[in-house]
């Protein structure tokens, strides 16, 4: 993103990531200059519904795909991040205002986060023998299911790092997301999303929402 013309080019490809059926947006603004950066919608609670049954939808075929294809899903997003790491550098910087080797940790966090539950999710999730009460005559097996949908409500000072990081083990679990970033930052969560399903997660299992906590806190509660 070298231009002014190039950068609102790519957020606003982000930006079509959203779905609102309100005409309400949001302007993000650089965070280093005050200059607008972009527009988002401004969702409501209905939004949150909608992305909700969306993402439930979705959450059945990926709960039934084996855990080890799940898990190459974050590898390659690994492999991913780390190719287009100046991508998402710009993003961070340009909505959080942070310096770049700070800005590079976010990139490092996630990478070894996808990388961590990638490599220990099939062994975290195998059914285990448990020891019963009555050693002779019970048997206890501990089994995982997906819990469905996982909301993730995010701040902004670390806007990669807690846009995605949380959503990877619940990803690789069987779950889906319903993620809300924080309307300062929404870019660089949406630019991950966006890496994940080119890594292979099949569209509609991670839904975003922008606008306001106070409004749509509740909602993404209700709905997780």
């Amino acid at each position: 993103m070298t231009t002014t013309t190039t950068r609102r080019d790519v957020l606003s490809v982000l930006a079509r990531r959203l779905h609102s059926d309100g005409d309400q947006t949001m302007t993000i603004t650089n965070a280093m200059t005050g200059e607008p950066l972009g527009e988002v919608p401004s969702c409501t609670p209905a939004d949150v519904a909608t992305a909700a049954g969306r993402a439930r939808q979705a959450q059945k075929g990926w709960a039934a795909t084996p855990v080890r294809q799940r898990a190459e899903v974050l590898l390659r997003f690994h492999d991913l991040v780390l190719a287009r790491q100046d991508e998402v550098l710009d993003l961070i910087q340009l909505e959080n205002g942070k310096a770049r080797r700070h800005a590079f940790e976010e990139v490092m966090d996630v990478c070894l986060t996808a990388r961590y539950y990638a490599r220990t999710a099939a062994d975290a999730l195998k059914p285990k023998r448990r020891q019963g009460v009555q050693l002779a005559l019970t048997q206890v097996r501990e089994l995982h299911h997906p819990k469905g949908v996982v909301g993730i409500i995010s701040p902004w000072n670390y806007p990669l790092t807690l846009g995605i990081s949380d959503a990877l083990p619940a990803l690789v679990a069987g779950n889906a997301v319903l993620a809300k970033p924080d309307r300062q930052t929404p870019f660089s969560a949406l630019w991950a999303v966006g890496l994940l399903e080119e890594a292979g997660l099949p569209a509609g299992v991670i839904q975003v929402v922008t606008g306001s906590g106070t409004e749509l806190g509740t909602p993404i509660i209700e709905q997780s």
